[in-house]
Order: C-alpha cells, then structure tokens, then sequence
C-alpha cells in the first residue's frame, strides 16, 4: 500500500514538473520578436503613429520602433554607424548620398508632398496675392536649415529662384526640422515660414497662405531605403513594401500626402 501511495505521489510530482518546464517554454516562443528601427523624416510622424501599429497587427512576429529628425540628419547618423534599419526620407538626394556610399539599398518612392507659406492664425491676412510681394514684408521668416531640412532646401530654392534669398538671408530664423518651423510660426516668433501642406494642416494656430509652385522647387519626393548593414534585411523591406500598399497609401493621403502610383 504504501508502495502505491509512493509511486503515486511521484507521478504527480513529475506532471508537476513537466507541466512548469513546458510553460516556461511557452512564453519564450511567443515573447521572441524581431524588432525593427526606422528612422523617418519629422513630417511623417502623424502618419506613421496610424500606420505603426496596423502594420504590427497584420505582423504580429515584427515591432516597429521609430525616431524622427531632417533626412540629412537621419542620413549624417547611418553614415556614421547608426544602429537603424531602414530610412524614410523626405529627399531623394540624402537617399541618393546612402546608395552611392553603398550605405542603403532598394530605394523606391512612397509619397508626395507640397510646400506651403503660412503664418500665425491670429495674424491678419494680406491682401496681396503676389508671392514674392508676401515675402518681402516679413522681418522674421522660419526656414528649416538648407544644410539637413529637405523642406529647408525646398524653400532655399523658391527664394533663389524668386530672387530674394540674398535679401532674405538676415531675416531668417533656421530650425532643425520642419516641426520646429510649424512651432516657430504658430506661437509668433516667426511672421511666416516654409512647410509642408501636412504640416500646417495638423495646427489651428497657423494659416496656409499659399501653396508654393511646385515649379521654383524641385519635385517633393519621400523614398524608402533599406541601410546595408541591417541584420533583418527580408523583415525591412516587408515593411517598406508597406508603405507603398492600399492600407498606408491611404492613411498617408489621408494626412495630406500625395499618394505614388
């Protein structure tokens, strides 16, 4: 008897034991995820917040994690080393530098975008309809820097192209990324400034003057990149076929992108 009371007991330890190295297994296997970081130009950030995590749900085994900066900026850190997987650029040239220094590989467009003036809501607004008229009167005007801000190189151009950059050039206010021109602008240390349609369209504290021409720029192209180094090359360029797709085309139209056919 006692014998099987012995034995019996020793079933149900090794169930036991069975049981807690199986579940401890478990979680292991579902916990393991690959995780991917994307740097992206600062006016996609709205859109990517929407796109992020409907992305992850349709890949449950992927996380995206994201930074965002200028694209010279983003590009100056992949250059030097930077742990990042992938890049969403508001600049074909910066993406152009990456694939030439064998940096970045598969670039293919993904967006659109429009430059726009816009100063304060609170300001009144001019009559004048002539661009160039406009510009001449701000004493202040928020322009992301030439050197990283691909919006700041847009807007660089507009004024050359205009004949005024050299007018200009004391009154500006440079900012590290387009955000901090909307910021400039929206709480008045600037009279005006150059963003990007999606940009002023998420602010009720600035006004779209006017949409810049798209011919004293060059064309606003956003283009995805895969850097070379990356240890999950097939899970990041899943990702950035993404951004080309139905799903993400729409949330990006629906921030105010032109969508790519």
């Amino acid at each position: 008897m006692k014998s099987k009371n012995f034995l019996g007991v020793l079933a149900i330890f090794l169930l036991v034991i069975l049981s807690a190295c199986g579940n401890g297994a478990s979680p292991s296997k579902k916990e393991t995820k690959t995780v991917l970081h994307i740097s992206a130009a600062a006016s996609l950030k709205d859109a990517i917040d929407v796109i992020k995590p409907l992305y992850e749900r349709a890949h449950p085994g992927t996380k995206l994690t994201f930074d965002f900066a200028g694209s010279g900026q983003i590009r100056e850190r992949v250059e030097s080393g930077a742990p990042i997987d992938g890049v969403l650029f508001a600049s074909e040239s910066d993406m152009d530098k990456l694939i030439q220094a064998k940096k970045a590989t598969d670039k293919a467009e993904f967006a659109q975008n429009t430059l726009v003036l816009i100063e304060p809501a609170s300001k009144k607004e001019r009559k004048t309809k002539d661009l160039s008229n406009k510009l001449e009167t701000y004493q202040k005007f928020a322009l992301g820097n030439p050197e990283s801000v691909p919006a700041g190189q847009y807007g660089k151009e507009t004024l050359e192209n205009l004949n005024l950059y050299n007018d200009m050039k004391d009154k500006l206010v440079l900012a590290s990324d387009v955000r901090q021109v909307l910021s400039y602008v929206s709480s008045g240390n600037a009279d005006a400034g150059f963003v990007y349609k999606t940009d002023a369209l998420i602010s009720n504290k600035v006004r779209v003057v006017q949409a810049v021409p798209d011919s004293l720029h060059a064309p606003i192209g956003y283009y995805s990149g895969v850097v070379s180094d990356t240890e999950h090359q097939q899970a990041t360029e899943s990702f950035m076929d993404f951004m080309r797709q139905q799903k993400a085309q729409k949330i990006l139209e629906r921030y105010g992108f032109k969508s790519v056919k």
